[in-house]
């Protein structure tokens, strides 16, 4: 399903996926003391599972810190990450660590960056990864200031951003703010942790006092949402503000499932369907046992992702890569033609009366059409985007299902207005015999639009994509 094809992992930590036969000779080499000396039975280990106290499942990090306090060490780990991430077929990587866990033993926050960096120029072509410095939670923000100061002496390169780690409950990122603001001043990307162990309360103070560009994990944004009937049919106003300002979940399905959310139980579904930007990544590979790869299978085949969906989170994850836009618009084509995947099914929303006029005449024009010679089309995934965008508080649209096939060549996926993401666009009329059904897309109380259920279920019945 997934192999061969191009993926981009905006979340996952350095100290998270070292080697265990490596973590087995760095230790010994450091003198510190190992609670496995095998690599089998260390890795056994480092796992973390489900059921394990938040202090428990993160002495794993302490270990791995503990055994990199010197730049050939952290050279290593680095080196090793991207080649295991090259040959899991990531061509983007973003690795996040905190280089100030890292100082104990004499080196200077610069030299521990230049040890990292050299790493990942060791590893050569095939991965291109670059770093994300994270300032830790538990800790006073004048440490969080420091690490934001680091990243900005360092960004222009392979640093691109600044993320909040750690334990979320009784941390809130509120007390963090100074050390965004010193990031977001610079013009550094910036991510939080939030909604990840703790509720949608660290969402909102994330939003409102570091100003992220995504959020790691979020999906406990559910907890505000009302679903009946496995669709989400409302959203609270954190949810709706992430939602409606795009801002996309770095969602890591085996890292909740390890701390305690089975995937079966996970909102990913939910969540993709109402419209959020979903990216699927790894996390933590060694202490949690995953690849990227394997996430998206693990989304494929416990939530039914199609190929089009997967690609989609993979085009997705390239768009909310923190890059300068020519070099993100190069990663955005070479994951769009690494998943030569599409929809057998498109939506295009309509409104009612102009429709309603154009179906006895046997060909349909939008208003749309004498500015921008197309039509706009969507697949699912995308349909809500523009939708809460351009017609929000509407009440007399149309969505058409359309059969993509009987489109043909006329179809043409391009980048749309405002963004790298890739639309399909009509470059002729639409006519009637391509629609294969008429749904009603009403607006919610606040004006905003979810996908009703008979239209999903018309998109993916058998052959929908």
């Amino acid at each position: 399903m997934t192999d061969h094809k191009p993926l981009v992992v905006l979340h996952d930590h350095l100290d998270g996926g070292v080697r265990p036969a490596t973590l087995v000779e760095l230790a010994t080499a450091a003198g510190v003391a190992l609670p496995r000396d095998d690599a089998a039975g260390l890795a056994e280990w480092l796992t973390i599972r489900a059921g394990m106290t938040f202090e428990e499942a993160f002495s794993r990090f302490d270990l791995v810190v503990a055994a990199t306090q010197t730049a050939p060490a952290l050279r290593r780990i680095a080196r090793e990450a991207v080649e295991d991430l090259t040959d899991d077929g990531v061509i983007h990587a973003e690795l996040r660590f905190a280089p100030l866990n890292h100082v104990a033993d004499g080196l200077s926050p610069d030299e521990v960056m230049a040890a990292v960096h050299a790493g990942i120029d060791d590893a050569g072509p095939g991965c291109d990864a670059r770093l994300i410095v994270c300032a830790m939670r538990h800790l006073p923000e004048s440490v969080s200031c420091e690490a934001a100061e680091l990243a900005v002496r360092w960004m222009g390169g392979r640093v691109v951003g600044l993320d909040l780690a750690g334990g979320e409950i009784g941390h809130p990122a509120a007390d963090h703010r100074r050390a965004f603001s010193i990031a977001a001043d610079a013009g550094l990307a910036r991510t939080v942790h939030a909604g990840e162990m703790d509720g949608v309360h660290q969402v909102r103070s994330a939003l409102a006092h570091c100003r992220p560009d995504r959020i790691g994990h979020g999906w406990r944004l559910i907890d505000e949402c009302e679903v009946v009937d496995g669709r989400i049919v409302s959203l609270g106003p954190t949810a709706a503000t992430v939602r409606d300002a795009g801002i996309p979940l770095e969602i890591c399905l085996t890292s909740n499932e390890c701390l305690g959310t089975d995937v079966a139980d996970h909102p990913v579904r939910l969540l993709f369907d109402a419209g959020f930007r979903i990216t699927l990544n790894p996390d933590d590979r060694a202490i949690t046992t995953t690849t990227a790869r394997r996430e998206l299978e693990r989304a494929a085949s416990v939530h039914g992702f199609t190929d089009v969906e997967l690609g989609a989170c993979a085009a997705r994850a390239a768009q909310a890569a923190f890059l300068p836009d020519e070099q993100r618009d190069a990663l955005v084509a070479r994951v769009s033609a690494g998943w030569p995947v599409r929809p057998a099914r498109l939506v295009h929303l309509a409104q009612r009366a102009r429709w309603e006029r154009a179906r006895g005449q046997g060909s349909y024009l939008p208003e749309e059409w004498d500015r921008d010679g197309f039509i706009h089309l969507s697949a699912l995934h995308q349909l809500l985007t523009p939708a809460n965008r351009f017609y929000r508080g509407r009440d007399d649209l149309v969505a058409l299902v359309l059969d993509a096939h009987l489109l043909g060549a006329a179809v043409v996926w391009e980048r749309g207005s405002d963004t790298v993401e890739r639309f399909p666009h009509l470059y002729a009329a639409l006519t009637p015999d391509a629609v294969l059904g008429e749904y009603e897309l009403p607006a919610g109380p606040d004006g905003g639009f979810l996908l009703p259920g008979p239209l999903v279920q018309a998109v993916r019945s058998p052959l929908g994509g």
